[in-house]
């Protein structure tokens, strides 16, 4: 293997994002090291996505889907056909820091039970973005569907464990979450061999954390790490971060998250307040910018 290689499969799952995904590309064969393979898979974009990555990184390997299958299933199509140890899954609307790939890769090389790592994220603007969190609890959903961590005295606001966090700086040694953010999520292929794929009973959103959720039933750690950043648009598939779809999407997925994996008496009290307060929250949250 080159010096320059490292033995990573970066996975891109693209839908009408044609620019999204050139830039993703370019930025991601600008890094100090790169990865051994990059897979793409389309979900039958009408965009000329599939042309544009033929014509301009023919190194690409290709899975062109005749339907949309969503992030998870399509994610699942790349890995199963992977040949190395690492799987990088990356938005396409991201675009990575020349030394991101290498910063993950020399951590998790370093430590044999990471089987999940987040790096930085970043909106275009260089502000911080969610790097992962916490499950779903009543209270970190409630105040999901609301902002009630602006009545929270700050003291208390460091000791809540929100479903999505977005800290200022990471430790050095790392941030121990219960899941990290799926645009750009590193994985051990190993880890992947004992806990399984990602769920495709998502269609999309929740299916990171369901997979953290086995890979630390079974003993492997989650976390985050301060990286050289990943750019992350945020939905590039949606008109806005605030579309009223995307919203809905998330909430259908949190409650399929729940009643998964929670018992009953945890998964009832969300389950019920996401259906008495979700259709209200979408809405608020979706004009919250005006």
């Amino acid at each position: 293997m080159s010096n320059n290689l490292l033995p990573v499969s970066v996975v891109i799952v693209s839908f009408n994002t044609s620019e999204l995904t050139k830039k993703a590309l370019k930025a991601l064969y600008e890094s100090t090291k790169l990865p051994t393979e990059v897979i793409l898979v389309d979900n039958n974009s009408v965009d000329g996505t599939v042309e544009m990555v033929r014509r301009d990184f023919p190194q690409v390997k290709m899975l062109v889907n005749k339907e949309n299958f969503g992030f998870a299933k399509a994610n699942n199509q790349a890995i199963q056909i992977s040949t190395q140890p690492y799987i990088w899954l990356l938005n396409s609307d991201t675009e990575t820091g020349v030394k991101s790939l290498m910063n993950l890769y020399d951590f998790m090389a370093a430590n044999d039970r990471v089987g999940a790592l987040g790096p930085s994220l970043v909106y275009p603007d260089r502000s911080r973005q969610s790097i992962g969190g916490y499950f779903p609890t009543f209270l970190n959903v409630l105040g999901y569907l609301f902002p009630i961590g602006y009545l929270v005295p700050e003291v208390f606001k460091k000791k809540m464990k929100r479903i999505a966090l977005y800290p200022q700086q990471l430790p050095t040694k790392g941030k121990i979450l219960d899941y990290v953010t799926g645009a750009a999520c590193f994985l051990r292929k190993k880890a992947l061999d004992q806990c399984g794929l990602l769920g495709e009973e998502y269609f999309m959103y929740f299916e990171e954390t369901d997979l953290c959720w086995r890979l630390k039933k079974n003993g492997w750690k989650i976390l985050a790490i301060e990286t050289d950043p990943v750019m992350h648009i945020y939905g590039g598939s949606f008109k806005t971060k605030r579309d009223l779809n995307r919203l809905a999407v998330f909430l259908n997925s949190l409650i399929k998250f729940v009643t998964k994996n929670y018992p009953w008496y945890r998964a009832f009290p969300i389950v019920l307040m996401v259906s008495l307060f979700g259709k209200i929250s979408v809405y608020l949250k979706s004009i919250r910018s005006l």
